[in-house]
C-alpha cells in the first residue's frame, strides 16, 4: 500500500468478522482458561455503572459509544481482503493459535 498508488485515496475499515460480547467472552475463556460470563445489561443500567465508576462526563460518553455499538454504528463491510489481498484470519483460527 505504501509503494504503489493502487489504493490513493481510498479508505478501509480493516477488520474481521463481526463478533458479538457472548461470542467474545467464549473465545477467551477457551483460548485463556478464564471464566469470563457475559452478562446482557440495558442501556439504562450500563450507563449508571458507568457514571458510577467514571464520573458523570466519561461515564456518559462511554455509555454513549456502546449504545452506538448496540444500534449498529460501527456494522460496516471490511475492505481487509481489497487492502491486503488476501482474507482476514477467522477467530476461530486467531484464537486456537493462542
Amino acid at each position: 500500500m505504501l509503494t504503489g498508488s493502487d489504493h490513493n485515496g481510498r479508505t478501509y475499515n480493516l477488520h474481521g468478522g463481526l463478533l458479538t460480547q457472548s461470542e467474545l467472552a467464549d473465545y477467551l475463556n477457551k483460548a485463556f482458561g478464564s471464566e469470563l460470563v457475559y452478562r446482557p445489561m440495558s442501556f439504562e443500567d450500563f450507563k449508571a455503572d458507568r457514571i458510577a465508576e467514571l464520573g458523570e462526563f466519561i461515564g456518559t460518553v462511554i455509555a454513549g459509544i456502546y449504545q452506538g455499538i448496540r444500534e449498529g454504528a460501527s456494522d460496516r463491510p471490511s475492505g481487509f481482503e481489497a487492502a491486503a489481498g488476501r482474507p482476514h484470519q477467522s477467530w476461530d483460527d486467531y484464537f486456537s493459535s493462542i
